[in-house]
């Protein structure tokens, strides 16, 4: 899976009715990320949600699977807190044996479905059933590089590039224009512009690059086998200056807000952190930030079969204090930065997992900014925070 696409593009369509009943300083719950399988058939190097994650490929086939139950609760009392869509992500979520009563079930309340996934169960077979759900808002599907070998090093299961290739394939067929998301290491970064002109030939909407998340398996595999920051920054540059231009897809490349172009900024659907209206519901049912409930129970709200899902997120002691602390009380150069309204300090589940404070700043413009790489075009005077 990849990180939390808490990244979200906006729109008329995602937006929840403009009245809802909810008290004052809550906002609307926009969306709920369902980890419907705490199992997956790859067995990822960099995967941020081990070591509670459980992987069919190295023998524990029989992982956690999320309750329809859970999930019809989670939507009739979401509802009336704004609900509109539903991130469906794991593991990876197609492993779910009932993942077609799912999808359904989903479809059938009138929710739109963002579906992450490593694409290898994907064939023509089941993309027809998602294009016939007509609930199918996005789909993106994992391509760790533009040749077999490096990908299925990173998905330490041989064969599975081909697999993904033949799932993209599926959902071309089916009418999709999925998006790519490739996580960089050093192994890949020399087959960025062949991956996007194979996703280009493959008829995908998009690429989306991602960085190593420091947690999980990523912690160790980070150490050995992550960018440094001033290589990042350098190929930011390289991808926004000499790629992006010749691009016939849309690229996305994922730092921080302070370290994207103004005129990328700009644009109108530009991309923002989400989390201050997301949830993440557990294969357990629990409810927790996101993912990062699976290691860091200090990040668990409740549990949906015993706790209204109003009550957790009115009231949730945790929830309370992420929307007092973010991004009111950002520490650090997240507390100076220009963009702290929108960025919310990029990934609260990293900084808390780090540090043990939802709002410590982003360990990336941390580091940037101790080693004077933090542009300081992006800060504002006088918003210095310890």
């Amino acid at each position: 899976m990849t990180t939390c696409d808490e990244k979200i593009v906006p729109s008329a369509a995602s937006r929840p009715p403009a009245r809802l009943d909810l008290p004052p300083g809550v906002p609307p719950l926009n969306s709920l990320y369902v980890y419907a399988a705490g199992s997956c058939n790859l067995a990822c190097r960099h995967c941020w949600i081990t070591p509670a994650f459980q992987s069919a490929a190295a023998g524990n086939a029989a992982g956690k699977f999320v309750d329809l139950e859970h999930v019809r609760s989670a939507i009739e009392q979401g509802k009336p807190l704004g609900l509109s869509n539903i991130k469906l992500t794991g593991g990876e979520p197609t492993l779910h044996p009932r993942f077609r009563e799912l999808v359904t079930l989903i479809a059938g309340s009138g929710l739109r479905i963002v579906l992450e996934t490593n694409g290898t169960l994907i064939d023509d077979d089941l993309a027809g059933f998602l294009r016939r759900s007509g609930k199918i808002s996005f789909i993106s599907v994992s391509l760790d590089g533009s040749e077999a070998a490096t990908h299925d090093y990173m998905r330490a299961v041989d064969g599975s590039f081909a697999q993904a290739q033949e799932g993209i394939r599926a959902l071309r067929r089916a009418g999709f224009r999925p998006q790519v998301i490739c996580t960089l290491f050093r192994g890949n970064v020399g087959q960025i512009e062949p991956l996007i002109a194979m996703a280009e030939e493959l008829g995908c909407e998009s690429v989306k690059f991602n960085l190593i998340q420091e947690m999980g398996r990523g912690e160790s595999f980070n150490e050995t086998q992550g960018l440094t920051l001033s290589e990042i920054i350098a190929l930011n540059e390289r991808v926004e200056n000499e790629i992006l231009p010749k691009a016939k897809l849309r690229i996305s490349f994922d730092v921080p807000m302070a370290f994207r172009p103004i005129s990328r900024l700009l644009r109108r659907a530009l991309e923002h952190c989400g989390v201050l209206s997301i949830l993440g519901m557990l294969a357990s049912g629990e409810l927790s930030l996101c993912g990062i409930g699976e290691s860091v129970p200090d990040l668990i709200y409740g549990h949906i079969a015993k706790d209204p899902l109003r009550r957790v997120w009115c009231e949730s002691p945790g929830l309370l204090e992420l929307r007092r602390k973010v991004p009111a009380e950002l520490q650090g150069i997240c507390g100076e930065c220009l963009h702290r309204l929108k960025c919310l300090g990029s990934c609260l589940a990293n900084n808390y997992h780090a540090t043990g404070k939802l709002n410590a700043a982003y360990a990336f413009c941390a580091r940037a900014e101790e080693q004077g790489l933090f542009p300081a075009s992006r800060k504002e005077a006088g918003k210095a925070r310890s």
